[in-house]
């Protein structure tokens, strides 16, 4: 055989050696071919057994082999993968090792999402959104929201509304920070939330318990992110909701939205919140309807009617908190009309829903100061006691609510200026200092002299 046709031999011999064994990077298989394909397998099985057990350390080489050369073939290599990148993180102390550590459990994402990105339960949606979850976690205050927000949109352009929860929510949390630091994306946020809660909204309306579980909390929070971060202005929310709100007036999803969107950004007092209540009242009455119809007719002084409806939002409520909100402003408007009595029956109830809710109290402690006088008519010395009995529900509010302490000790500084001085109590034969005292009338309650 001469040179020239040994060369051709040993060349045909070598390519047909190649077919045989080739990756499944190479041939863009799952596997690969012959003795790689055999490899792959192996170190699959290999890895996943280390791995299993925690022996990320012994499942390294192997994982690194398999996600080398069979990326396609196994989910595993994915899962597992992100297991041995934080373990790398965790004990590396190297600052470079660390990044090229962080980089690698990025990549890992993205090479999920290029072979396993069409995957019916974890998607990409789901894929990007754990992406983020670890970005943000070993990033903390150096995180780039314009490369979270890169990474989940297109997530979002394809599953639309019917992303995972957590990829919704990132959508939107990642818009915010990009508003807060360019004014310009202040309209594109408020797109964004306005897509992110109608979609969580849906997705509550026919998830199961379980799945409400999850939802709810990332809906919440959207909500009051909103809420506070400045951008939620009347005004805005006025441009949001206002051209929509004649369309979608019969849509309980959309009045729902708006009415706790203009609630959270104390936009109460907006006509068009009033006009969202009546529509929402009129296709499924609720309590949220009935507290803004009941806010209405207070700003017209239409007590009787207030009172009516924010009977009904009680009735309707199944939040406490709420049911203590309504009650409280029963009382407000009892005191109103000069009705003490009731008026600190509404507060009572308002105590027994939310034990917590100083201003209850507060309200209760400014009807017996405005009322002292009544109390003890033929006798001044008496009547200043009824401040000492004020002023013991000021005290109790500021403990059960340390946010109204501020007010508190602004009418207990009031108030302590009324006490009865110690040589008026020294002269009056029914006063002793120490002793009980009962504060009769309407009030019908005993206090200590100080």
């Amino acid at each position: 055989m001469n040179t020239r046709n040994l060369f051709v031999t040993v060349a045909l011999l070598f390519s047909a050696g190649s077919v045989y064994a080739q990756t499944g990077a190479q041939t863009n298989t799952p596997f690969g071919s012959g003795e790689d394909s055999i490899r792959c397998r192996q170190n699959i099985s290999l890895f996943s057994t280390h791995a299993r057990s925690g022996n990320f350390q012994e499942a390294y080489d192997f994982w690194l082999k398999a996600y080398e050369e069979c990326p396609a073939s196994t989910k595993n290599i994915y899962i597992y993968g992100v297991r041995i990148a934080e373990w790398r993180l965790q004990n590396e102390q190297d600052p470079a090792k660390r990044q090229e550590a962080l980089d690698m459990l990025l990549k890992l994402y993205d090479d999920r999402a290029k072979y396993f990105g069409d995957d019916p339960k974890y998607g990409l949606d789901f894929i990007m959104a754990s992406k983020v979850s670890d970005y943000m976690r070993y990033m903390g205050d150096q995180t780039d929201y314009n490369k979270i927000y890169s990474w989940i949109k297109p997530a979002i352009d394809q599953y639309g509304q019917n992303a995972t929860p957590r990829a919704l929510f990132y959508l939107g949390y990642s818009s915010l920070n990009k508003a807060i630091k360019d004014e310009a994306w202040h309209d594109n946020y408020v797109k964004d939330y306005t897509y992110v809660t109608e979609a969580l909204d849906k997705q509550l309306a026919t998830a199961d318990d379980a799945a409400k579980e999850e939802i709810q909390p990332l809906k919440t929070q959207t909500d009051e992110l909103f809420a506070l971060s400045g951008l939620a202005d009347c005004e805005t929310l006025v441009r949001m909701y206002g051209d929509k709100l004649e369309a979608n007036k019969t849509d309980t999803t959309f009045l729902k939205n708006m009415l706790g969107m203009f609630h959270a950004s104390d936009c109460e007092n907006h006509s068009l919140y009033f006009q969202a209540s009546k529509y929402l009242f009129a296709v499924q009455p609720s309590a949220t309807a009935a507290m803004g119809l009941a806010k209405e007719a207070m700003e017209s002084n239409r007590y009787d009617e207030a009172s009516k409806y924010l009977q009904q939002a009680i009735s309707l409520s199944k939040s406490a908190r709420d049911r203590a909100a309504c009650n409280y402003t029963l009382g407000l408007l009892e005191m109103r009309q000069g009705r003490y009595a009731s008026a600190r029956t509404y507060c009572n109830k308002a105590l027994a829903e939310d034990a917590s809710m100083g201003d209850a109290l507060i309200l209760i402690a400014q009807m017996y100061a405005a009322t002292a006088n009544s109390i003890f008519p033929g006798d001044a010395i008496k009547a200043r006691c009824v401040y000492y009995l004020a002023v013991d529900k000021l005290q109790r509010a500021k403990t059960i609510d340390p946010s109204c302490a501020p007010r508190a000790n602004r009418l207990i500084g009031q108030y302590s200026r009324n006490f009865p001085s110690p040589a008026d109590v020294f002269m009056h034969p029914d006063l002793e200092k120490g002793k009980s005292l009962y504060i009769g009338g309407w009030i019908g309650e005993s206090t200590v002299i100080r």
